[in-house]
């Protein structure tokens, strides 16, 4: 007869055969297995609860664009906002400190959602082109838009104004991060100034309306630019 598959001394038979099995190693191993199964799922869980703030920031900063440009900011509460949303006014306060910050925050919001959706570009490609290529694909996903329409909501409500100057700096020093770390070594911390400055002071006429662009899609207004960079370069 064959005995117990494992017996209490921890040896294993099989076809008359005896094997030593290691339960100290047994017993690491389902640990570390155990301490893994936690880990993704804490990891799980944690992405869903960013992806959920995320969504619940978004549909706020959406919810009091649109009753901005529907009504004017003295045209409607906090109170409509979440009720629009379906949260309640401390989920609000948890956001956002005011009416005028969840309007504004759209433009830092499509900002990084731009940055974190650049498509790749090969290592060697030059720092000015790389500017270029991260210019173009902020402003072809509507940056240039929402800049323009917050302009035109901060005439009308200037109240918004100090919120969208703050949006405005933020993004020139968001730029200028980026770039630098992308320069790192190969170019001199001038230069990166140089491009983010220059980029950014000829978005400026058109967000400020002292240069407009009648038909002219975002992307070539782009190429425009960093063509007269690329000769002053």
């Amino acid at each position: 007869m064959i005995g117990p598959l494992i017996e209490p001394c921890g040896r294993k038979r099989s076809s008359g055969v005896a094997i030593r099995v290691n339960s100290s190693l047994l017993i690491r191993h389902s640990c570390l297995l155990g301490i893994i199964i936690v880990n993704v799922v804490g990891m799980q869980n944690s992405s869903h609860r960013e992806w959920k703030r995320q969504q619940t920031s978004h549909a706020l900063a959406q919810a009091a664009f649109d009753l901005t440009q529907k009504s004017g900011l003295d045209g409607y509460t906090i109170d409509d906002v979440v009720e629009q949303v379906g949260v309640s006014r401390r989920t609000f306060a948890n956001y956002f400190s005011c009416k005028e910050e969840a309007v504004t925050s759209l433009a830092l919001e499509q900002l990084h959602a731009g940055i974190a959706s650049m498509p790749e570009v090969p290592a060697d490609t030059s720092l000015l082109d790389w500017v270029k290529t991260l210019a173009r694909h902020q402003l072809s996903g509507g940056m240039l838009d929402l800049l323009i329409q917050l302009r035109e909501l901060a005439t009308k409500d200037p109240a918004l104004r100090p919120y969208l100057e703050n949006v405005h700096a933020e993004i020139r020093r968001t730029a200028q991060k980026i770039v630098s770390e992308r320069a790192g070594n190969s170019a001199s911390k001038l230069t990166s100034h140089i491009i983010v400055g220059a980029a950014y002071g000829a978005l400026s006429s058109v967000i400020d309306g002292s240069v407009t662009l009648p038909g002219t899609p975002p992307e070539d207004f782009v190429d425009k630019v960093f063509a007269k960079l690329r000769l002053g370069l």
